[in-house]
């Protein structure tokens, strides 16, 4: 059986690509636009962002982790990780308090509040995945992941 090309041309037929098509940024960055500006939809009413709720995940994991770790493992500077935090905070999802061991240095710990919105926030996201990856097998979201794997962590480090 014939396997169907599938690429962009199909989506706009008289639209004149130029090559684009070939920039694995540009679909990279759709699919993810596809994966967020949904999610944000259903994230609204709990007041948090899909960024908020992995830093929610994480914290919760990791009771009392800094803000410079969460910078590291998302790849994005300090001071918009300081920014989302900041938001969690005002509404009442994180507490951010000093080191008992350095006082410089602050942990975040989730208030109650913040456990419920990540509970139901990650019911929504696994549902959001699945609708949005039902098109892939097992074995394809397997390799999915271990591609974006392998980008991630073989990518130069940010300045």
């Amino acid at each position: 059986m014939a396997t169907a090309v599938i690429n962009r041309q199909s989506v706009v037929p008289d639209l004149d690509l130029d090559g684009i098509d070939s920039v694995l940024g540009l679909h990279i960055g759709t699919v993810n636009t596809l994966f967020v500006s949904r999610l944000e939809k259903q994230l609204d009413p709990l007041r948090v962002t899909p960024k908020q709720v992995a830093i929610l995940w994480l914290v919760n994991a990791n009771p009392g982790v800094k803000q410079t770790d969460l910078s590291r493992f998302f790849q994005i500077e300090r001071p918009t990780v300081h920014q989302f935090v900041r938001q969690l905070i005002k509404n009442g999802f994180l507490l951010n308090e000093p080191s008992k061991l350095d006082r410089r240095a602050g942990g975040l710990w989730l208030t109650d509040e913040g456990r419920d919105v990540l509970a139901i926030s990650r019911e929504a996201i696994i549902s959001h995945e699945d609708q949005l990856t039902a098109c892939l097998s097992g074995r394809e979201k397997s390799e999915l992941f271990r591609i974006l794997m392998k980008l991630y962590l073989l990518a130069p480090a940010k300045d």
